[in-house]
């Protein structure tokens, strides 16, 4: 296994730094989906929003301003990208997959729209400055890339109930007992840990972003400290080095591969320049977390993590630079950054 030198940049792709152009030879970039309506599965028996309010979309499909952020991040990344990928799409220059969820295939294509752009020569309808490019994905009982281990990995839910049992856990449950109980009585449905707390924050989340006006009860706990709450269900997901590995491991292995043939110039098609991930706020944490570098926090809708192999100029070492898109309406500009050295894969 080649070791490669990390560079972890938090915030702004814009002012951080580290940016060396000249010498970007890949790119990775998992991302959430924009902003949808709320999941049937996440609904409460006194939500005073119900499926007529969500029409004509529907459960969990993205809204138009879903579409407006998906196509946004398409813009950024074309703009941080556009000298390294060229003016002109060609179909070795990217691989793009999504999970099979309808928000997250229209999303892929709405960042496809707006990071490829047309050509002048590949322009063929004078009103539609778009092009169609491919993309890939596994159907949902298949997918043990992008997929939630808990629906086919029993070692990983052993992981994470060990996880709710630790100490630490039981006295946040002892502390926030008034909270659930109050989110409960609210909700009309039970409250009993972070899981239960993120399912709510989530349709309360989605609802928000639909610009409807939420219930008076949830001002004293929305967005915090339910946002803490639903974070925490987010690291737990991630607690330790086997749950990372689990979790996270899988594609982070495939994203060193990738760039170990890179390096051996060996991958296929030699023209590849960027990989496109389009899933849900686990799948942006999960990268994180196998680099060991996620704060607990629940990812906005079209944040995303970039992941980009450089060769140095100066010296021909190669490097990887980390980035994260925090929120894509008011993109961070300041950064931190450190260097640590990837010497095994999960």
């Amino acid at each position: 296994m080649t070791s490669l030198r990390f560079i972890i940049i938090f915030g702004s792709l814009f002012s951080c730094g580290y940016q060396y152009e000249e010498s970007l030879q890949l790119v990775h970039v998992f991302f959430r989906h924009g902003s949808r309506t709320p999941e049937e599965r996440h609904l409460f028996p006194n939500d005073v929003y119900q499926l007529k309010d969500f029409l004509p979309m529907g459960y969990g499909q993205l809204t138009n301003l879903g579409k407006q952020n998906g196509y946004q991040l398409g813009k950024v990344l074309h703009n941080q990208y556009k000298t390294f990928l060229g003016d002109i799409y060609t179909p070795d220059v990217v691989e793009a997959t999504s999970t099979d969820f309808d928000r997250t295939k229209m999303t892929v294509l709405l960042v496809l729209a707006g990071l490829f752009p047309p050509s002048v020569s590949q322009m063929w309808d004078e009103d539609l400055s778009w092009i169609p490019i491919p993309y890939y994905f596994d159907k949902y009982e298949g997918d043990k890339r992008l997929r939630r281990p808990n629906y086919y990995c029993p070692r990983y839910v052993e992981e994470l109930n060990k996880v709710y049992e630790t100490p630490e856990n039981k006295k946040l449950e002892k502390d926030y007992k008034e909270i659930f109980a109050y989110i409960e009585e609210h909700v009309g449905k039970p409250i009993r840990n972070v899981d239960d707390v993120l399912g709510i924050f989530q349709t309360l989340y989605a609802e928000q972003h639909m610009n409807l006006t939420l219930p008076e009860w949830t001002e004293a706990v929305y967005p915090e400290p339910m946002g803490f709450l639903a974070g925490l269900q987010c690291h737990y997901e991630n607690y330790n080095d086997i749950l990372k590995r689990l979790f996270g491991g899988r594609m982070l292995e495939e994203v060193i591969e990738h760039m170990e043939a890179k390096m051996a110039n060996t991958l296929r098609p030699s023209g590849r320049k960027i990989y496109l991930y389009s899933g849900h706020e686990y799948n942006v944490i999960n990268i994180m977390a196998a680099l060991n570098v996620y704060v607990s926090h629940v990812p906005k809708y079209s944040a995303a993590v970039m992941v980009e192999l450089h060769r140095l100029q100066e010296n021909g070492k190669h490097v990887v630079k980390v980035s994260w898109i925090f929120n894509i309406i008011n993109i961070y500009m300041n950064c931190k950054h450190f260097f640590f050295t990837l010497d095994t894969i999960c």
